[in-house]
This record gives C-alpha cells, structure tokens and sequence, in this order.
C-alpha cells in the first residue's frame, strides 16, 4: 500500500468564537418599550402602575422612549419635565428593573431638529433655472418637464398602460375632473399604471395625483423608480380608507443621477374593491425644504457662465424654507408645499429677463408629520450631541443605560460636508457610531449600551440605496462593538438577522448579545414569543425579549411575558456548548491513499476543561467538491449549520483522543476547514 503526501494548510484551531463566552441564562430577560412623557403627578403615577403590572408579569427592564430626553440640555426647546422622569425611572429601579434612556435620535430626529432645522441631511440639487421678472424684484422658476402623458386618462389606454397588469382600466363615469380616471377593481395580484418620466439629474420635483376608493381593501402605493439601477427615488404607501372621495396625494423627490426613472402607482399584492386615479402631475419646483448651513452651500449663477456667481443679500435677497423659517414647533410638516419666492433688492445686477440657475441642498421628509434624519457631520449637530448627552447622563438616576437609536436613518451621507469626509456611507455610519459610544461611556463608564439592529444588519437596512442615502450602508456593523447589546426587530428575517450579530459569520464576527424586539403589535403576544424564540433556536448570544409597541398597546404585555417565560427553556436547550477553548487540537498532515482513493488525516484533542458526557469535533468551512467520508451527521442547530461533524463520546477531564477523518474530493482545491468541539447536545 502506498502513500503519498497531500499540502495541508492547517487550520486556524485555537481562534475561538467570543460567542461561546456569551452565557445564557435558565430565565430569560424581559425588557418592555414603555412611552414616557409625563407632565403631571398623575402621569406619573399611571407609569408607575404600568410599571407595577410589568414587573407583576416578570419583566426585568423598562426601556423609556421619550422626547423628554431630546430635549434635556436644549437652549432652544428645553425639557420641562426632567423631575417626573426621574420619579418613573428611579420608581422602576426600586422595584430592581434595569432602564434604558433612547437617546442620539438618528433617523428620526425630529426632536433634534428643533433645534435647528438646517442641520437635517439634504440631497444636492443642480442648475435649477429661473427668470428675472420684468420688474427685477423676484425670480420665476423654470418647469423643465413638459407634463405626464394621458394625466387625466382621457386619451384612452395609452401611456400608462406598458405592464399589461390585469384588472385596471378606464371608467368614463367616475373622475375627478374631465370625463375619465384610471381605476383597479379586484385586482388578483399587481396591477400598476406605469410611465417613463424624461427628467434632469439632480433637480427637484412635485409629483401629485387624485385619489378615490370604494370598499377597497389592499397594498396601494405610488413610487418613482429608476428600474437599471434599482433605486427608488420616492414611493409612498397611499394610506386610503375602505371608501374615501377624491383625496390629493403629492411629495417631492429628487431625480438624483437619474434621466428616465418611471412613476409607478396602483395595488401591489392583490386587493377587493375598486381605486380610482385621476389628474396625475408631474413639474420641476425647486427650494422645498432648501437647508441653509456651512454643509449645505447654496450658489445663484448665470448658467451659461458658471464663473459668474451673484451675491446674497446684494444681489438677491436671502434664501430660506417658509416652513423652515416658521419658527413652527415642528416644521417638517409636510411633503410639499409652494417654496418661498427669490426676492431681489434693489442693489441686485440682475437684469429682466435673465436665466441663472440655482445649486442647493434639500430634503425631503419621509412623512406629512415629519421623520427626517440628522446630519452626520454638522458641527451644529454635533455639538448638539454633546450637550444632549451631558445633559441626559447628569439627569436621570444612577444606573440607567441607553438605547443610542440609530433606527431606519433614510437621509445619509449627501451634503457637502458628509461628502468631505470621502467615506461610504457604511464607513460614515460606522465612524459615527463609534464617536457617539465613546461619548456615552466617557460620561457613564458603568452604563450598558444598547443599538437597534437594523442599520447594521444587511438583512434589513444595512444594503445599497437604502431610501435617500447615496450609495452602500456595507460595513456600516464595523462601528458596533461586541459590548453593544443589539435590540434585534427583524421579525420577518429573524433567524438570518440573529446569525449575523451572534459572531458566527466571518463577515462580521463581533458576538452580540441580543434582545428579541418583538410583539411589534401584532395582537397576539403569546404567538409572537413563542414564534420569536423558536427563531433563536441554537443562536447564542439571545439573553431576552423586549415587549414592544408604538401604538402604545399594553394589552398583550403578560401573555407575551408568559409565552416567553414559558419557551424559553427550549431555547437554552438548543444551544450546545462551543468548547473549543477548552482544547488543545493538533491535526497532521492530510495523506492520500491510491488503493481506497480517500484522503486520510489523524488528529490528536486534549481536554483541558472539565470532564464531558459527549463531544464532538466539527469540520467548519470545507471547500465545495470536499466531503468528509461517513461523518457522524452535520450540524443544524449548533451554528454554522451545515458543517459534518464526528461524535467522539464521552471525555474526562485531561483525557486525550485520537481518531481518524478521511475525505473524498472531486477537484484539486486545497483540504482546509476550521476545526470546532462541541460538549452535549443536539448538533
């Protein structure tokens, strides 16, 4: 029988997964989302009643989501009610729950922003063109687009019609105005109006139709989408009632680097009943929501000579958002509305009639009632920052930890000043990240801290193109470090997102420990326990469940607490102990044999832990086209599935192993893997 030698790259056997250090525990953690904004005794005193009935429950922690905290330390809009905070606070501490403060309001920071309006993150917008009344007092904005084809349907079917979706039309006895509107009746699936729009990159526009429905049950939606590149540049679920009359629905959107984007709008998914379209508009504006600050630099020149800039305040008078300006408590109130008109003083060396052109920044809200992010980069906002969380830290009880809520940021990394930065709006994120966590700790050393996954989760919001930021959140995770608790609310993904914060995957292999944010007012609080934790099966890392609800809906609160309570055992029993780290493992080399055609490896374990009642050694990473020859079973619970495994019985401590793998291979790559020793469980 003869032998010949194989290269064996050995594996890297001693680098052991911080997850196996992440030790779960016989009862689970049970945080609820509590809305906290108390402005009187009594409120304080309904809190702490629901407080009293959570912990009669079982819950362990309170996480407070309040603007009180957005507000602490605010020159502008100063909190009021710091004293009734801490009574709600210190009143769930003494019952010995852990509380969380939701703080740095990234995504949705329209508290911040109350402070400033400006430092939102707004889109560039270039060369928009105006004219020179003749009186040279203002200038008129120049509508680039020439309009919709068919916009009132009574051309017939032509324009919209190019996805030949069933179940649509034209009814010439319902309309809004002229003599017709597209309808969709009873649609068994998708059934879309859809047209090419023939726009100029980078430049704002007001889109608006008319919309009615009768008995109308289904997912209604209008969208501008660019289909090359697959990025949206606005949709937005029309929120109809069963039946409503005509109702204007309008937005803004940036046309980005886009030049025929198409609007799409009708039913997605099938529906009952019957809605109605009419007097679709399409238009160049310009100025909504035009952001002034040092990031967001506004230029007025004459277009055909660039180099030729006028002066604000000499030559046109400032430029400001008439909401923006307001002084209104919340000024992102809507999606669009008429821009404030260029005034011109009478020092202005524009003449009648003369075309310039406008480059800007704006932004546009995702709602009617606002959800605008914050700049990134703003000095303002930055400084804002650090006031906040100085103020915060100093004001509610010893002990508190906090919740930094990067949550579903859809204004990233488009203004000069975050473009400066020269980084992927990932590594901007990421950069951010980190600072505002060493600002935390720096301030509350003992604090836990705590991040919402979905920014960081690329099977969630962590992808290309997320809304209206400008390119790919990859990497973003990288600013998250393993001491971060993350609040995991990916409930329609929720064993993929899991993985990927437990440190089981090389992309990203900082283990988290991990709240399951669920319920998310679905209505039944048992099911939503019981089905999250049987998504956490064989994940480490899980340490507990956060009840959470944005109505707020306290209604499901014990039957969630006792589902949970009740399931949880299963979930610690999936987890099989990774005791890779207890073991000395020393592989030879791979050596092939003609006669049986199988490649043989003899590999040498050493327990230097305590005595186990079975184990089992664990091939990770082969190649595809290598096999291990008649292995035990591969891996299923006990993460990365997949993987053959080898039972090996059981092992005393200090007691050594020896045993024999052999493989089978259809190619020429390489025999590597990295090996890992499971202690008692299922695989």
């Amino acid at each position: 029988m003869s032998f010949i030698s194989f290269r064996y790259i050995a594996p890297v056997l001693f680098l052991v997964s911080t997850a196996a250090a992440l030790a779960q525990t016989s009862k689970p953690e049970l945080w609820y989302w509590q809305y906290a904004y108390p402005v009187s005794q009594s409120d304080v005193t309904a809190i702490n009643s629901q407080i009293d009935r959570a912990f009669s429950y079982g819950y362990t922690g309170v996480a407070f989501w309040s603007s009180s905290f957005n507000f602490m330390g605010s020159n502008v809009y100063p909190a009021h009610n710091v004293p009734y905070m801490q009574q709600v606070m210190s009143y769930a501490q003494s019952k010995g729950m852990k509380t969380i403060a939701s703080v740095a309001p990234y995504g949705y920071s329209d508290d911040a922003l109350l402070n400033n309006p400006n430092w939102a993150e707004g889109q560039h917008v270039t060369g928009s063109q105006f004219t020179v009344n003749s009186s040279k007092t203002a200038l008129i904005p120049v509508n680039s687009f020439p309009g919709v084809g068919n916009p009132g349907f009574e051309a017939g079917n032509t324009a919209w019609f190019g996805l030949n979706d069933p179940n649509m039309g034209i009814d010439y006895n319902v309309f809004h105005s002229g003599g017709a509107s597209g309808y969709v009746t009873n649609a068994a699936g998708n059934a879309r109006f859809l047209q090419t729009l023939n726009l100029i990159p980078w430049r704002q526009y007001h889109a608006s139709m008319w919309v009615k429905s009768s008995a109308f049950h289904g997912y209604a939606q209008v969208e501008v989408w660019d289909p090359a590149s697959n990025v949206a540049l606005r949709y937005t679920q029309l929120g109809t009632t069963a039946t409503q009359d005509w109702t204007k629905v309008e937005f803004t959107f940036n046309s980005r680097g886009f030049s025929q984007p198409v609007m799409l709008f009708g039913v997605w998914g099938g529906s009952s009943g019957t809605i109605w379209f009419d007097d679709v508009l399409v238009e160049e504006t310009a100025l909504v929501y035009v952001l002034r600050r040092p990031g967001t630099p506004l230029k007025l020149y004459d277009p055909a000579n660039p180099n030729t800039s006028y002066l604000e305040g000499t030559d046109f008078n400032p430029i400001a958002d008439p909401n923006l300006a307001s002084g209104a408590y919340y000024p992102y109130n809507d999606v669009y509305h008429t821009p404030g008109t260029v005034t011109l003083p009478s020092t202005t060396a524009l003449q009648a009639g003369q075309t310039v052109a406008i480059d800007y920044y704006a932004v546009q809200p995702v709602a009617s009632y606002g959800d605008v992010g914050m700049c990134l980069t703003e000095t303002g906002a930055q400084n804002w920052l650090q006031q906040n969380a100085q103020a915060v830290t100093s004001s509610v009880p010893a002990g508190t930890n906090y919740l930094l809520s990067y949550d579903e940021m859809r204004h990233m990394d488009s203004c000069a000043s975050c473009k400066a930065k020269n980084m992927t709006p990932g590594q901007l994120l990421a950069w951010h990240v980190k600072n505002t966590a060493s600002l935390y700790r720096s301030l509350a050393p003992s604090a836990a801290l705590y991040m919402w996954n979905d920014m960081f989760d690329p099977y969630a919001n962590a992808v290309d193109n997320y809304y209206y930021v400008e390119g790919s959140l990859s990497g973003s995770w990288q600013g998250v470090d393993s001491n971060t608790t993350v609040l995991n609310w990916n409930l329609d993904n929720l064993k993929n997102s899991l993985t990927w914060f437990s440190g089981l995957n090389p992309q990203q292999p900082a283990a988290h420990r991990q709240i399951i944010a669920g319920y998310y007012d679905s209505g039944d609080g048992a099911a939503s326990a019981i089905q999250e934790i049987q998504q956490a099966a064989g994940i480490p890392g899980v340490t507990g469940l956060m009840y959470t609800t944005w109505y707020p809906d306290y209604s499901q609160l014990q039957a969630f607490a006792t589902a949970a309570i009740a399931q949880w055992p299963q979930y610690v029993a999936s987890l099989v102990p990774n005791v890779t780290s207890s073991f000395s493992i020393s592989p030879s080399v791979i050596t092939f044999n003609r006669a049986t055609g199988l490649y043989s490896q003899t590999v040498k374990v050493v327990n230097n832990g305590a005595a186990l009642a079975s184990c089992a050694y664990v091939l990770d990473g082969l190649a595809s086209g290598v096999s291990v020859q008649s292995p035990s079973g591969v891996t299923v619970n006990s993460l990365p599935a997949g993987s053959p495994y080898k039972e090996l019985g059981a092992i005393n401590a200090g007691a050594t192993l020896t045993f024999t793998i052999q493989f089978t291979r259809s190619g020429t790559q390489a025999i590597n893997y990295t090996a890992r020793m499971l202690g008692a469980g299922t695989r």
